[in-house]
């Protein structure tokens, strides 16, 4: 694939249309980068878990290790964006930082399979969580950093896509790559599937992607006192960016309460065996792929064409939160595949403006990725507060019957989602 043409200034504001080519590569590299996400939390990382301890603690042992891993990528987005936004080397600002945290990231995923107790899963879900935000910070900044407003509801779209797509990819690797269930060891070939795609994606970046190098002295110099604190964007001077941050925040946070416990809500509500429910929340999440596949389609594009972004936003969190609640009452893979169906229409709505909408209230040309760091703490926040919270729910009501824990966890999280859309309106200078 031909290098794509861009801004010959890395700082100015992208005015050429990005070509089909550009948007595959960006999509197929957070395609890679989110698999390995979401192969880990929602499969692997359960599974290895269930097998180290099972019973009535596999909750908040899982909870423990996705936590960490998310408060490490708290830390990990928006360092690693601010410092990708002051790298000057001849092969750009960004490629770099895809590169070598990508080679890293492998070898993490390749050690994740042969770890057998708790402690080591904890640390090695860290390291494999500040590699891959790390990745994701460069990656997500080339939407600024090289997009045109006017068709940032369609790229995002596109690049949206690849977050449920991973979820999708690594349900398939879990069901139909060779592996043993009840040894804690037993993940260790889908380990090295999810590794190569990483590296696979993250190559087809470093060589597709034309990224303008940063001349030296443009930025001040690295200084730790104004480093630090320009990691506070004042919701006073920037508003719009802080009600982002928090709807964000909150439409998130609501989702991973549904997430957090997929598998073992397959398991303890709907009956399935470990060896089982991997498969049976493959297929209730091909219901939900096939739904977001066809809203984001429908829903990028259509944001650019009417110029409007917020509607489509609310909207969508209403939408997922009805699909939340569905999911609260549900006791068959029937009603779970509807629930799922209905996520999918909003949550698809949702991710192909999301991007397009956090893009347009970012306070800096020259701090496009720091930024986006920042923000995706409104992503990895959710993923440090939602495991342990929603384990403490469902723990706490368990007594009543499973059911009933996950059905109380459920309303919970549309409540949360609810919250994320009507605050949506706060946002001033985008329409």
């Amino acid at each position: 694939m031909s290098k794509t043409t861009v801004q010959v200034d890395p700082l100015a504001e992208p005015t050429e249309r990005v070509s089909k080519g550009f948007i595959a590569v960006l999509s197929l590299t957070n395609l890679g980068i989110w698999t390995a996400f979401f192969a880990p939390i929602q499969f692997l990382l359960p599974l290895q878990i269930d097998a180290l301890e099972g019973g009535g603690t596999k909750e908040s042992s899982l909870g423990l290790v996705l936590s960490v891993g998310a408060l490490v990528s708290l830390v990990a987005s928006p360092i690693a964006g601010a410092l990708s936004d002051r790298t000057t080397s001849r092969f750009g600002r960004r490629r770099p930082w895809v590169l070598w945290p990508s080679i890293a990231s492998f070898g993490v995923l390749l050690t994740l399979g042969h770890l057998t107790t708790l402690g080591m899963l904890v640390i090695g879900w860290a390291l494999a969580q500040l590699t891959l935000n790390a990745s994701y910070a460069a990656v997500t900044a080339m939407l600024p950093d090289q997009v045109p407003v006017e068709q940032r509801g369609t790229v995002s779209a596109m690049v949206g896509v690849a977050q449920p797509l991973g979820v999708i990819l690594g349900g398939a690797i879990a069901t139909f790559v060779a592996g043993d269930n009840t040894e804690a060891s037993g993940q260790d070939l889908r380990y090295v599937v999810v590794a190569v795609i990483v590296l696979l994606t993250a190559a087809l970046f470093v060589f597709s992607i034309k990224d303008p190098k940063l001349a030296k002295g443009t930025m001040p110099p690295l200084q730790m006192g104004p480093f630090l604190r320009s990691f506070w964007v004042s919701p006073k001077e920037h508003p719009d960016f802080a009600w982002v941050w928090l709807t964000r925040f909150l439409v998130i946070l609501g989702t991973a309460f549904v997430t957090s416990y997929l598998l073992y809500f397959s398991i303890d509500v709907l009956g399935k065996s470990a060896d089982d429910a991997p498969g049976t929340v493959f297929s209730i999440l091909l219901f939900y792929i096939l739904a977001l596949l066809v809203s984001t389609v429908i829903v990028g594009p259509m944001s650019d064409r009417v110029g409007k972004v917020k509607p489509f936003v609310i909207g969508a969190s209403i939408i997922a939160a009805i699909a939340m609640v569905i999911l609260a009452f549900a006791q068959t893979v029937a009603v779970a595949a509807i629930a799922a169906f209905v996520m999918g229409v909003g949550f698809g709505a949702y991710t192909a403006v999301d991007l397009a909408l956090i893009s347009r209230v970012l306070p800096e040309a020259g701090d496009r990725a720091k930024d986006l760091g920042v923000i995706n703490i409104a992503n990895a926040a959710p993923q440090v507060l939602a495991p342990f919270t929603a384990g403490l729910i469902v723990q706490a009501f368990s007594g009543l019957g499973y059911d009933m824990a996950y059905g109380i966890l459920y309303i919970f999280a549309a409540v949360v989602t609810i919250l994320g859309a009507v605050l949506v309106v706060k946002v001033r200078s985008v329409p």
